[in-house]
């Protein structure tokens, strides 16, 4: 019997080979716990740096990176959209650093000051479970417009934008496709046909996965590995066209020296081939071309992007998402 896919944990440690004398780098990562798990790993395998990572949303890494200003208790933030990463280099809350391998990345995607380091791409897909969707009479998910139809009224689980940067990279294509009041409208329609707001991005298509409910958005790498573990997920992209994540990570400002200098490292060798493959192995798109995963069902090359204006998102996220819990929902109703 096929057991639930397991939300991830709130705390996971990954241990290492490395110096004894050296502290091992503390990773703040929302990606799941198997992904930042064996990313760290091929990072010390490689490098022989050891490193152990705090599970937590984007949303919520910045608002702990944001706390501990004065007393950083983390080197890295592993992983995230660029938007949030833009916020916080502009809060002073990133330590700059040039990667190695940056001019190998098409610079649209990368911070020319340094604050960040692109280290993937995600486009946005709709995750729906099939059986549900016909149970419920409903048309088979093609537009953003879908979700606010009424045959998906309490059938359909979204991430809280505060707290989760797959749901805010939607948001901001809402928003950039449709316009600002007309894209609010369009999230307070979809609202009435949530059943629940999760904290992580990855939540809600392991909802559908598990016949929770029927529609949900998630990036492609995250139903990639449902559909890698046989559950029976289908997705579909928007004809309008769907927004995308470039996934970032950057040093945390003002961290202890050795925690800066793992951090550094980190960043040099995400670009190199053996980084790229490690994010690679997570089903997210390479941010330096080359690396295709040998299982992947989606074929990223055919899907259509809107011209997502991440760096406008980034300086505009903190005003969307003030209005997004006045107008919308709160960030306490997220589970």
């Amino acid at each position: 019997m096929k057991r639930p896919l397991a939300l991830s944990s709130a705390l996971a440690f990954l241990c290492s080979v490395a110096s004894a004398q050296a502290a091992p780098l503390t990773v703040y990562c929302p990606m799941s716990d198997d992904d930042c798990g064996s990313v760290l790993a091929a990072f010390a395998a490689d490098t022989g740096n050891e490193a152990r990572f705090v599970r937590i949303g984007a949303g919520e890494i910045l608002a702990r990176i944001r706390a501990e200003k004065a007393n950083p208790q983390a080197g890295l933030w592993l992983a995230g959209a660029a938007d949030n990463f833009i916020q916080a280099a502009e809060e002073g809350l990133l330590a700059p650093h040039k990667a190695a391998g940056i001019d190998k990345v098409d610079p649209r995607f990368a911070d020319k000051d340094g604050a960040w380091t692109p280290i993937s791409m995600s486009p946005l897909v709709f995750a729906y479970n099939a059986d549900l969707v016909e149970e419920a009479q409903a048309p088979i998910p093609d537009s953003w417009t879908s979700f606010a139809d009424p045959a998906y009224q309490k059938n359909v689980a979204l991430a809280h934008a505060a707290s989760s940067g797959t749901a805010y990279v939607a948001l901001a294509s809402v928003v950039q496709l449709s316009g600002e009041d007309e894209g609010f409208q369009l999230m307070k329609d979809i609202d009435k046909n949530v059943i629940q707001y999760t904290r992580s991005g990855v939540a809600p298509s392991r909802m559908v996965a598990n016949g929770e409910v029927a529609l949900a958005m998630a990036f492609t790498q995250d139903v990639e590995a449902a559909l890698a573990a046989g559950y029976p997920l289908d997705y579909a992209f928007p004809k309008e066209g769907t927004g995308f994540e470039v996934n970032a990570a950057a040093a945390v400002a003002n961290a202890p020296e050795d925690q800066a200098t793992a951090a550094t490292a980190f960043l040099d060798w995400v670009l190199t081939e053996k980084g790229q493959a490690a994010m690679g192995a997570t089903f997210r798109g390479p941010i330096v071309p080359g690396y295709v995963h040998p299982e992947a069902r989606i074929d990223l090359s055919n899907v259509k992007l809107i011209d997502y204006d991440f760096a406008w998102a980034g300086a505009n996220r903190a005003r969307l998402l003030e209005r997004y819990e006045n107008e919308v929902r709160h960030k306490a109703d997220a589970q």
